[in-house]
This record gives structure tokens, C-alpha cells and sequence, in this order.
């Protein structure tokens, strides 16, 4: 077997071979760090266990999420019939999209009753419905906070002033 000489030896390895060697070994660093930080998980993130139950970061069973995920689809069932919806997500927010908007003040008609009723039965999310024109692009927002709703459902808002509160968070 031939001998080869350092510089030889440095020769023959690529630069290919060096840069995906260095971006294997940052990627793993990298990998290890994120991981470890629990920074990037988002407060509907949890994973399954053997039991099927779903469990938060620290183990614990996410019963709370899994309800408001099911109001959520209720709501949205309550309001597809009327405002079409497109889509909707349900992270730190609660975000229906809709198309088929009769105006702000049709759509809150629709919107209100249907909120209250899912704050009734315990969710506690902001919601920002959106209605989109028929081109795609965003006709108008509104917030509705489970404050409002509840202080409705309370009789401390009338069901004007609670429409008002609505419209007043348009942007």
C-alpha cells in the first residue's frame, strides 16, 4: 500500500466533503439546542403517549384544549350556513374566515350569538373573525373577547351595547 503525505491526504479530501461534514455537525448542535429550549412549542403543542391521551409539555392531560377545539367546530358549524367559512385555526387566537359577509353589521348578528354561546359552555380564546371579499382580500376583522360575551350572557351588557363592543374592535 502507498504511503501518502499529509498535504496528499488534505489534497484529496473535497470541499464538499468538509462542508457536509461542518453542516452535519451544526445541524445537530443546532438541532439540540432548539429542542432543549421548549421556546418554539406553541400553547396548543402536545404529544401522545401510549395511554391516547393527549398530554401538555409536562405531561398533563390537555382535556381544556380539546374542549375549546371542539366549541370552536361548533361554532363554526353555527355559522357556516350564513358566512361560508374558509378556514379557521385555533392557536393563541381563534380565527374563522369567512366569505359571504352581508356587512358588519349583518355578519355581528351572526358572529355574537354564536360566540356567546360557545363562552357559555367554558371557551376562554379571543376570537377575530375575518370576512374576505370575493377577489381574496380581507374585507374587515373584528375581535370578539369572551368578556364581552360573557358579560353579556351575564346581563350586564345589553345585546346592543355587547353588537357595539363588536363593532367598535373593526379593523
Amino acid at each position: 500500500m502507498e504511503q501518502r503525505s499529509t498535504s496528499e491526504l488534505a489534497d484529496g479530501i473535497s470541499r464538499r466533503t468538509v462542508l457536509a461534514t461542518a453542516t452535519a455537525i451544526g445541524g445537530g448542535t443546532l438541532a439540540g439546542c432548539v429542542s432543549d429550549s421548549g421556546d418554539g412549542a406553541s400553547d396548543d403543542t402536545h404529544s401522545d403517549d401510549d395511554d391516547g391521551h393527549d398530554h401538555d409539555e409536562n405531561g398533563e392531560t390537555d382535556e381544556h384544549s380539546e374542549l375549546e377545539t371542539e366549541l370552536a367546530a361548533e361554532m363554526i358549524d353555527a355559522i357556516d350556513d350564513e358566512l361560508s367559512v374558509t378556514d379557521w385555526e385555533l392557536n393563541g387566537m381563534f380565527v374563522p374566515d369567512y366569505t359571504d359577509s352581508g356587512g358588519l353589521e349583518a355578519d355581528i348578528e351572526i358572529l355574537g350569538p354564536a360566540y356567546a354561546d360557545i363562552v357559555e359552555q367554558g371557551f376562554d380564546r379571543r376570537a377575530m373573525p375575518t370576512a374576505y371579499a370575493d377577489d381574496g382580500s380581507v374585507d374587515f376583522m373584528v375581535f370578539l373577547e369572551p368578556e364581552w360575551a360573557q358579560e353579556y350572557l351575564d346581563g350586564e351588557l345589553s345585546e346592543a351595547e355587547y353588537y357595539a363592543e363588536i363593532a367598535d374592535s373593526e379593523h
